[in-house]
Order: C-alpha cells, then structure tokens, then sequence
C-alpha cells in the first residue's frame, strides 16, 4: 500500500476500512464512523500532543555532530520533560531512509550533548551502541525543547513537517515523540456528534514513541518502556461501559497499550506507570473491545495488534481490497475500525 506523502489531512472525508464480526469488511469514509457506535459505547482518545523530537549538537567530549531522537517519554510526571530513552543517529536527515544513515559517535555513560545555548543533553547509560537513556539539562527546559527540537519524520514524506502538523484535537502535555496519528482525521463535529448520540468520550495519556531506528535488532526492541496515565474519570467510563456490556473504543494501539497495562484481570487502575507491555497476536485483549488505528504494512509489529482483534485472512483480505481502493498507509494515511475481536486463539 501507498504511504501517505504529505500531512494534509482529509478530515472526515479520510477512508475508513471497516472489519466487522463474521469476518465481514467494509469501506467508507470516518464521517460515517459513528454508525458503528451506539449509545452509552465509550470512545478513548489519546490527549498526548507531539514534542519535536530530533535533536542536532555536538559531543562535548570531541565535537563530533550527532543527533538524537527521542524514543520514549519515562516520566514520572508530565509536567516533568527531562528524562527519555532515545536513539543516536549519524550523518544525513530525514530525506535519507534511516537504515542509510551512517554510525554515529560512540557515546557513553557521563557524556553531554550539546543542543544550543541554555539546552544540554546528558547520557546516563548507552546500550547497544545507540540506546541512550538520556536526561536533559536547561534551566527553562520546555522552551527550548521546542526551540531546538524538530519533528521526526521519514523519508517517504514529500515535505518538511512543522510542528502543529503533528498534533490532534486532543493534544495536551507533549509527551510523545511521534503523534498518536490514529486520532488525525477526527474532527470537533465529530466528536460533537457522538455525544449528541450519547456515546461517552474519555481521555488517557500515553507517550507514544518512535517507530524505527533504521535498525533490524534495534527495531525488534520496539515499543520501548513508554509513561502512560489514566485519570479517575476514564476509569469510571471504563467501568461504567465494561458492567453494561458496551463498546470501549480505542482510539490507536497506544491508548490499548495503556489500558492494558492499567488492567490487572480485574479491575482498571488509576493512575500514572512505565509500560513495557508489547501486544503480540497471542495476548488476549481484556479491556478494549474495538480498535481505531492507521494503516501500516503486513510485515510490521502493527499487524500482531490487529491480529488480537481481527483473524489473519481477514486483516489480509480487508488490506488487499484498501490497497485496490487507493487507500493511503502510514501516520497521514487512512485508518481502520476493527470491531472484530478475535474471541479465541
């Protein structure tokens, strides 16, 4: 399937593959998702805005250029930017396929990178040769993250992206390093419409992270250990739908992400963690019993998700269909509603 090449969005109009019980699939645009809820389902969004996350300095130690990406906010609050797992990179930028970008200088444990005037980046561990636990220095820290950082992007985009065409309607404390994009093509009229139809909305946090390192080892690692939060209010929806038998909507593989971590077979718990959970096809789902998510190709751990709501054939066959229909993968791409989910395994 095509990648998506540019951030405009399409909004409402944005495809929507629809994989239904009975290994049914359909199409149709996201204007016409809320024919697949009912009254009283609950809908989970992500509130995660997007923090530009690639970085360029020098190693005090040698003067060597590098860059780093961050890879995964760790808390232990989202008020609190300064510490994150991130990635080294070497020469080039995002118009080079990242598995093309050449080594990067070796670091280790006590060395600083330095990003600008008042903005430090300091190691606190190196595994792997370009796994960096990485805690950031500066004295008005937000602010020059912002200053200084820009947006991790691809090599199959056409432009260079700004830092608003990363965020949601929903986006709140910057958290993730890239955008919880499956929320991208929703709308405010939307959102109006599905309480006017009284579907509930409820709201987590989850600092989504990168999605690839340009390294086949490095990319087996991947989700990292990623900060999540959930608020009494989302429990208390959660519940509320959970007793009623109700639909729970998540809104992209991070808001599953989290509640699954938050959900200890019996109840869903309040409050904030580090989840290193990683939903292959094999974990049975307990919380969400629907899923929005982007489109992303077959070979990639996106497909394990969707294969724990959805039977293979018929994630391969509703793909091939899209693929016939011009639809668009990747984060400015297409999405899907998966209200399918696989029973048993």
């Amino acid at each position: 399937m095509t990648p998506a090449r540019t951030s405009k969005r399409n909004g409402e109009n944005t495809k929507l593959l629809v994989l239904s019980p009975n290994k049914k699939v359909e199409h149709s645009t996201v204007r016409y998702l809320i024919n697949h809820l009912q009254e009283d389902d609950l809908f989970i969004v992500n509130r995660s805005a997007t923090l530009p996350s690639s970085f360029c300095g020098h190693l005090q130690r040698t003067g060597e250029s590098i860059e780093i990406r961050l890879a995964a906010f760790q808390g232990p609050s989202s008020d609190d930017l300064q510490n994150w797992l991130a990635f080294s990179f070497g020469a080039g930028d995002w118009r080079m396929p990242t598995e093309q970008r050449g080594p990067p200088p070796h670091l280790q444990a006590g060395d600083r990178v330095v990003i600008g005037q008042e903005l430090y980046a300091d190691i606190v561990s190196c595994r792997f040769s370009r796994l960096l636990e990485v805690r950031f220095v500066s004295p008005h820290l937000e602010q020059n993250l912002y200053q200084h950082g820009k947006p991790i992007q691809y090599s199959y985009l056409t432009e260079e992206l700004a830092v608003w065409d990363q965020q949601t309607i929903f986006s709140g404390p910057p958290i993730s390093v890239e955008p919880p994009s499956a929320s991208f093509p929703l709308t405010w009229e939307l959102i109006l419409a599905l309480k006017k139809k009284n579907i509930q909305i409820a709201g987590i946090l989850h600092g989504a992270g990168i999605s690839s390192t340009g390294s086949v080892e490095l990319d087996q690692m991947l989700p990292l250990t990623e900060w999540y939060d959930i608020p009494l209010d989302t429990v208390n929806k959660f519940l509320l739908a959970k007793q009623n038998q109700r639909q729970i909507v998540a809104v992209g593989t991070t808001v599953l992400r989290a509640l699954e971590s938050a959900w200890d077979g019996k109840e869903l718990h309040v409050g904030s963690g580090l989840s290193g959970l990683k939903i292959t096809s094999d974990h049975k789902i307990q919380t969400a019993t629907a899923l929005v998510t982007g489109i992303h190709e077959a070979s990639t751990s996106h497909m394990s998700i969707l294969n724990s709501f959805c039977q293979t054939d018929q994630i391969i066959a509703g793909y091939a269909e899209a693929g016939q229909k011009d639809y668009r993968s990747h984060e400015f791409g297409d999405i899907a509603f998966l209200h399918c989910r696989a029973e048993t395994k």
